[in-house]
């Protein structure tokens, strides 16, 4: 449950041009895009007879995102070089580290390895749309702690359904649904984020966006059937990013969610009963490199041959030719050097 808001990550930071920048996501194949996400919860978990029992954890995710041409557009490769946890609960202290051996073993082991191993795709559309995902349906174990399929394909899809992928003006705003699943708790938690450019800054030399969000709870349309596992309340959604506009990506975003759980209305409770339980997440997101294919190993796959950027279809007639002739350069100083 504590991490149960953890695939909510989005946004962060900018200073003062005017004009119009297109706030569209860009992949650019023959790279890689190493993210780290952070996210820190806790809760007040109700225990009969002990009142709201205060829990903290805390999930960081190195991600390697290969990117390649596909005949829709992009295809971003996603895998886990890195999956760390720390959860506290009563003087209990559970942690797993999937690169230290001695951080392993038990339950954060069994649900947070098959995360680990875990790779699949996201296929984005020239618009710089997510069109649909590869490779979740063999997803197994995480989604105890808010890392199944579910928010996993939530994850991939916010970075592209939070920014308006056209021209915007400082002062403008615009809006965007985002889908939180729940994990083991059951069900999910629509928000609506009002999304404002506040202004646009040079920073080192580069064109930055600076973006604030503010979000609340999205109502179910009229007729439309709501089943819940628990009653969830959003009782604050706030946000920041800091988006790179010729590089066309997030460089920082963050999010803080406040939740509050309980039953459903009309559920009978017991006497004495806690009552609702408060949920809290800081989310965090850094692009940390950007590197070329041919200089990085595989995530996860220290020492091992370098990877290759392979023809696809959808490159242009002008990418294809660059790309031969980069080749053909490369073979040629490869042969002098011998």
């Amino acid at each position: 449950m504590t991490n149960a808001a953890v695939v909510l990550g989005a946004l962060a930071l900018g200073t003062g041009f005017t004009g119009a920048v297109e706030l569209k996501l860009k992949w650019d194949p023959g790279k890689r895009y190493v993210f780290e996400n952070t996210a820190d919860s806790s809760a007040k978990m109700p225990l009969p007879g002990q009142g709201l029992i205060e829990t903290k954890g805390k999930l960081v995710l190195r991600v390697h995102n290969d990117v390649s041409a596909h005949a829709k557009g992009i295809r971003v490769g996603h895998a886990f070089s890195s999956v760390k946890m720390r959860q506290e609960m009563q003087g209990l202290v559970m942690e797993y580290d999937s690169a230290d051996p001695a951080k392993g073993g038990g339950l954060l082991e069994q649900v947070l390895k098959p995360l680990a191993e875990t790779k699949f795709s996201a296929i984005y559309d020239k618009k710089g749309e997510l069109v649909k995902t590869e490779g979740l349906d063999e997803v197994q174990g995480a989604g105890q702690l808010g890392m199944g399929k579910a928010e996993l394909e939530s994850m991939a899809l916010q970075a592209s359904s939070l920014l308006p992928g056209r021209d915007v003006k400082a002062g403008d705003t615009w809006n965007a649904d985002v889908n939180l699943p729940m994990g083991a708790v059951g069900g999910e938690v629509d928000i609506t984020y009002t999304l404002k450019l506040e202004e646009i800054l040079k920073k080192e030399g580069r064109e930055m966006a600076r973006i604030s969000i503010t979000g609340k709870a999205k109502q179910p349309e009229k007729g439309q059937s709501v089943e819940e596992v628990l009653q969830v309340d959003v009782r604050k959604a706030t946000g920041a990013m800091i988006f790179d506009v010729g590089l066309g990506q997030p460089v920082e975003y963050s999010t803080t969610v406040e939740l509050e759980m309980g039953l459903p209305a009309g559920l009978p409770q017991a006497e004495g009963a806690p009552g609702k339980m408060p949920l809290k997440t800081v989310s965090i997101s850094k692009l940390i490199a950007v590197e070329s294919l041919e200089k990085s190993s595989p995530a996860g796959e220290k020492g091992k041959s370098k990877p290759k950027v392979e023809s696809t279809a959808g490159e242009s007639p002008a990418e294809k030719k660059a790309r031969r002739k980069a080749r053909k350069e490369k073979r040629k100083a490869e042969k002098a050097n011998q």
